[in-house]
């Protein structure tokens, strides 16, 4: 069999035993039985040890042998190279690290769900200590020049350290809290607004309407709901994801559809063949959450968006607040800037102040910085220092997220980096569709979705996240059109209101 064939065939099986995993995981957030959860635990564990003795022992040699075969063009030695780069980390990892850590994750999350549900830390504390010294062991085993942090990092964005997010963070941070102080001053003015409460059985009907006008594909893909919103992608043919419904407010489901339909959207407009190959294949989380940010909050909370919404959707569900509302005033109460206590539930602005909370515990805890069991008075500290609350419930501070349950240490950064990354592809959206936003009115979101397929979707992995801004933007990634996209935002919602740099 020729080489490309093998590889073709390789490549192909092992993307197809991912496929297995990423199902058994969206099955045990979905619908497992809680029984179910010790089994499915060491079934994840086996299977994950198995999927990487198959990389190592098979797949990394077939691909050394390919990289300088003649039988291949240029293009697909290139992308070989990419996945000997992506391959060789993973082969640092011993076989029994990768099926602990992932056994213990399958645990965790179990047990993290319960804990959230009865806002005690302390029974999800043990699993935390297992998975965070678990992670120190994989971080040494990956490798790093600076901190142990840096390994796991650059398993979800290559392109930037932890001294660099950091950076970024700390050029954002006067901006983020000068415009929070200004938008809560001026929220404090105008007093109490409805809220935008609607069954539960209208908001799904709603969210399946408004994902199929974006664009959504429901032949290749669904909606469930979950503790935790969520999006897999199984397959080119199978993209599915989750919501979390709060019958008195409409925003949280849609909010979460929303984005976890950007994620969708760029899964399902991956080209769908060869499996396993780079350019079928997501390129790093920040490029993924770059697109889930977009659909989340340029398109989502646009004043556009929500004149679509107010003429065209809403009135079909008659909900007793709509006529309270025009469509400036919907929007400006979608964008609400003030603090919170729940991440899923941020404005665009706090937002980040939550990323940078997640990402300074986690990188300490990592680093060895941090106990486990301080964490609780830490993320309390933090929250306090950061948006001036005060953190009443575990449930409602260190147990919301379930990333860490998952042991995805390091994916937190890559939120706020997508953001930054959403805001430089809107402007040159912009400059190239100017009237994108026009057309969204009318619910016609094919701009944005043709442009996003053809600059960034239609490379997958191909690219490295900065090559892949700087071709698609035509600059390297910045947090200024950030900036400037909060500027416009503020002064277009908030009556004038006009924020400094």
């Amino acid at each position: 069999m020729e080489i490309k064939s093998r590889l073709n065939e390789s490549l192909k099986t092992h993307a197809l035993l991912s496929s297995a995993m990423e199902l058994l995981a969206w099955d045990q957030e979905v619908c497992m039985p809680k029984k179910g959860a010790a089994h499915r635990s060491a079934l994840m564990g086996t299977l994950a040890a198995l999927l990487h003795q198959r990389l190592v022992e098979q797949l990394i040699p077939l691909l050394r042998e390919s990289e300088h075969s003649s039988e291949l063009d240029e293009e697909s030695r290139a992308e070989i190279r990419l996945l000997i780069e992506d391959a060789e980390m993973i082969e640092k990892l011993p076989r029994e690290l990768v099926g602990a850590l992932s056994e213990a994750a399958s645990t965790a999350q179990v047990v993290w769900a319960e804990a959230r549900a009865r806002s005690d830390f302390s029974l999800f504390q043990p699993h935390l200590e297992k998975l965070v010294q678990l992670s120190r062991e994989k971080a040494e085993a990956l490798g790093y020049t600076q901190e142990p942090y840096e390994a796991l990092l650059r398993l979800y964005e290559r392109s930037l350290l932890p001294s660099e997010v950091e950076a970024l963070f700390r050029e954002l941070y006067p901006f983020l809290s000068e415009t929070i102080r200004l938008c809560d001053e001026r929220l404090k003015e105008t007093g109490d607004e409805l809220p935008l409460s609607m069954p539960a059985s209208y908001q799904r009907t709603l969210i399946q309407e408004v994902l199929t006008q974006l664009g959504y594909d429901f032949s290749a893909g669904r909606i469930d709901e979950s503790a935790h919103p969520f999006c897999t992608g199984i397959a080119p043919g199978d993209v599915r994801i989750t919501i979390r419904i709060d019958e008195e407010d409409l925003t949280m489901a849609l909010g979460s559809a929303l984005h976890e339909v950007g994620h969708a959207l760029y899964e399902q407009g991956l080209p769908p063949a060869p499996l396993g190959w780079p350019r079928a294949t997501p390129a790093s989380m920040s490029v993924h959450e770059s697109q889930s940010r977009f659909w989340e909050n340029h398109i989502g909370t646009s004043l556009s968006f929500w004149t679509y919404m107010y003429e065209k959707v809403l009135p079909k569900y008659g909900p007793s607040w709509l006529s309270a509302y025009s469509p400036l005033t919907l929007a400006r109460r979608v964008n609400r800037i003030q603090p919170g206590l729940i991440r899923i539930q941020a404005d665009e602005v706090s937002y980040h102040l939550h990323i940078l909370i997640r990402f300074e515990l986690e990188r300490a805890l990592i680093n060895g910085e941090l106990k486990v069991e301080d964490l609780p008075a830490a993320w309390n500290e933090k929250v306090h220092a950061y948006l001036g609350l005060k953190v009443p419930s575990d449930a409602q501070g260190v147990l919301q997220d379930i990333h860490w349950s998952t042991g995805n240490f390091g994916y937190f950064p890559t939120y706020s980096m997508g953001s930054f990354l959403a805001a430089q592809l809107a402007e040159a959206l912009t400059r190239e569709q100017p009237d994108w936003e026009e057309r969204l009115i009318e619910g016609d979101a094919s701009l944005p979705l043709q442009w996003m397929r053809e600059r960034v979707h239609r490379w997958g992995a191909l690219y490295r996240t900065q090559t892949l801004c700087e071709r698609a933007t035509g600059a390297s990634l910045s947090v200024q059109p950030f900036i400037r996209y909060i500027q416009r935002k503020v002064a277009q919602l908030y009556e004038g209101l006009s924020v400094s740099a």
